[in-house]
């Protein structure tokens, strides 16, 4: 059936789909705020509790009770050829490609010093041959300044006018010379200095690359030497696979020795919690994408409606009042904003009830905010709005 909306209403329409779906978001920024504070804290305390844990059980393997045994020696396989792996990685690529990247960062820094060396002589000889003008010209205007003394004497000055005048046309030429001299070799100690000071910036930044390009070589060199070690190998693969099955544990093991039970209860529950939490986090983050996504392309739609609305406010003398049919699959599309916002709006509750989150809002991205859905609405928003401007182009 539908529903028929001016232009303006359809506008105030969407603006408050826009107003209402914003709405929403931002109840759902607060939840997710409140999300991540928790996840650091129950992550922090998992993390601690399975190294923990982890550490204890490897030193004492016969306190883990058989059912947790069987999990660890199922994963021990998996644990090995991800070691193997791992050592060949190492041994072909990570290695060599580091060493080659240290290297070239020495070649680069050798370089820069040969550069510099280069451009010593290049402007020392520069300096020298500017120099020499300078004193030539020095020696000039001393001889020009002698010439005009002697002429200015009180009496003479008169008849040695016109020399006079040569001579201090002579004498501005010379002082002339002798500025663009002066300021040429200014230019050239300023090029060294910059050279110097550049290149000795790169050269730092060379030496400091290829300082932890060093040190990552032989951190990864020692990572390839514990693993070629048959005893060690093995150790890394029983303590990765206690580890993974300590992780993965979300139930009781009642066969675990007395004190270790408590353990892994505590390690169950803190692995329930933290996944609720990735569960919630994930599902937050899905929401507000889907929300910035839907608000941004009405937004963009009811620009185009506005415009519509200005040509006929200016030409509504020519052009017939238009009548938009908006269908009821868009209408149902944008009824549920004010229940979605209600049930996200208890920031405080969901961020320590995850599931409660994930309960609240996974129906509606299920079955209302597919892609699907949005596809659709917005489809038959742009539909019922060419239909409506047909009328203009005809």
């Amino acid at each position: 059936m539908g529903k028929t909306f001016s232009l303006a209403s359809l506008y105030d329409y969407i603006a408050d789909s826009v107003r209402r779906i914003d709405a929403v978001r931002n109840e759902a920024e607060e939840v997710e705020v409140g999300f991540n504070s928790a996840y650091v804290e129950f992550k922090a305390a998992h993390d601690a509790q399975l190294e923990r844990l982890t550490e204890s059980l490897v030193e004492n393997p016969e306190r883990m009770g058989a059912e947790l045994r069987d999990r660890v020696t199922g994963r021990l396989e998996e644990e090995k050829q991800a070691i193997a792996g791992r050592q060949a990685e190492l041994r072909d690529r990570v290695i060599p490609e580091a060493q080659a990247e240290a290297d070239q960062a020495l070649a680069d820094g050798q370089a820069l010093i040969g550069r510099l060396r280069e451009l010593n002589p290049e402007l020392n000889q520069r300096e020298e041959r500017l120099k020499k003008q300078r004193d030539e010209l020095e020696s000039a205007l001393e001889g020009l300044n002698q010439q005009i003394r002697r002429l200015s004497g009180c009496f003479v000055v008169v008849f040695n006018f016109f020399k006079i005048s040569r001579l201090d046309r002579e004498r501005n030429r010379v002082l002339g010379q002798l500025d663009g001299i002066q300021q040429q070799l200014k230019e050239v100690r300023e090029e060294w200095e910059q050279a110097q000071e550049q290149i000795g910036a790169e050269q730092t930044a060379l030496q400091a690359k290829w300082q932890d390009l060093t040190l990552r070589v032989a951190q990864y060199q020692a990572e390839l030497d514990y693993l070629s070690d048959k005893a060690s190998r093995e150790a890394l693969a029983f303590k990765r696979a206690t580890r993974y099955a300590i992780d993965h544990l979300v139930e009781e093991l009642p066969s675990a020795s007395p004190g270790v039970a408590e353990e892994l209860d505590r390690m169950a529950e803190l692995n329930r919690q933290t996944d609720a939490y990735e569960e919630g986090l994930g599902a937050v983050v899905s929401l507000l994408a889907l929300l910035v996504g839907i608000s941004e392309g009405l937004g963009r739609f009811n620009e185009s409606v506005k415009g519509l609305v200005e040509e006929q406010r200016m030409h509504g003398a020519h052009l017939p009042k238009l009548s938009v049919s908006v269908p009821d699959n868009v209408l149902a599309f944008h009824e549920h904003w004010d229940s979605l916002a209600k049930a996200v709006r208890d920031d405080r509750h969901l961020s320590a009830h995850p599931a409660d989150f994930v309960a609240a809002v996974q129906p509606t991205i299920e079955q209302r905010l597919d892609e699907r859905d949005i596809r659709a609405m917005f489809e038959a928003l742009g539909t019922a709005l060419q239909r409506a401007t047909a009328s203009w182009k005809g």
